[in-house]
């Protein structure tokens, strides 16, 4: 696969694009591995060239409609060509960080780990139900950015719908590189620090808890509870969008990070339905 180079320096992000396609998988277990995470394990020929090679992928996953069944999903466009075709009519599609890719001789499967929302959507009603057997399509990633490799520390703020994100982060950068997880949750996190060890198979992560919803500048007046960022500190942020927006221009305003120390993510907007997380988190500072 051919390599771009992204960012510079201790912060050095290297990035490659992938095949895309609709992939079918079929459920082999459902593990409940946390009190609000269900851990949603997919095998299926289709996975056998998937790849996901950066903690901050995500992969479409379409699900059927929560009310009718009906299941409407793309399909691949053709035998390893690259590409889909959509379906025709309402699909119910979110997006997931694919959290392993085991390989166990020829078979491949895919583990996603869903938040069980307190207002559930097609996802979480989905996942509530699932059993051995079910089929979902997949699709995606388009590409990939790895985590960054000179880091001397990863600090994470992060929402249960990133929690995945933020172990695949754990896991992907050296283990010298001290982690940091502001974790914000509706409960009272004593399960998130369990969760992250098995997620990123490492025991050493820092987590501190905030209680949720985050508004305002929380997440700002979370930071006062870690060690400062220092110019070795690696940044990433990623939850309900309107809520990182006085995080993000603290970090690239008021601290003047530049930008490839600092990756932040919107996954998804407080009364918006299928909220695209490529917007902006500030429309006035995109970049």
């Amino acid at each position: 696969m051919a390599q771009e180079v992204r960012g510079k320096g201790r912060f050095h992000r290297e990035g490659g694009r992938h095949r895309f396609t609709a992939r079918r998988g079929r459920v082999v277990s459902v593990t409940r591995v946390a009190p609000v995470m269900l851990r949603v394990r997919l095998e299926g020929a289709d996975f056998a060239d998937f790849v996901s090679e950066g903690p901050s992928d995500h992969a479409r996953v379409y699900f059927p409609d929560p009310d009718t069944g009906e299941y409407n999903h793309p399909e691949p466009a053709g035998p390893g060509e690259d590409g889909i075709v959509r379906p025709e009519g309402p699909a119910y599609a979110r997006d997931f960080t694919p959290l392993h890719i085991v390989r166990d001789a020829d078979d491949v499967s895919l583990e996603l780990d869903v938040f069980l929302h307190p207002s559930p959507g097609p996802a979480s009603r989905w996942a509530g139900q699932a059993k051995p057997g079910d089929e979902l399509v997949v699709v995606g990633p388009r590409g990939s950015r790895a985590a960054p490799q000179g880091a001397s520390r990863l600090l994470v703020l992060a929402d249960e719908t990133a929690l995945p994100a933020a172990a695949r982060f754990a896991r992907e950068v050296p283990a010298a590189t001290a982690v940091d997880v502001v974790a914000v949750t509706g409960d009272d996190g004593g399960w998130v620090a369990e969760y992250l060890a098995d997620a990123a198979g490492r025991s050493d992560i820092r987590v501190h808890h905030v209680d949720g919803p985050a508004e305002g500048d929380a997440l700002v007046k979370a930071l006062a509870g870690v060690d400062p960022i220092d110019e070795g500190t690696f940044v990433f942020a990623a939850g309900e969008a309107s809520a990182l927006l006085p995080l993000r221009r603290h970090l690239r305003g008021t601290l003047g990070l530049p930008h490839e120390q600092v990756a932040i993510s919107g996954y998804w907007r407080r009364g918006v339905v299928a909220f695209d997380h490529h917007t902006p988190v500030d429309p006035d500072d995109p970049d």
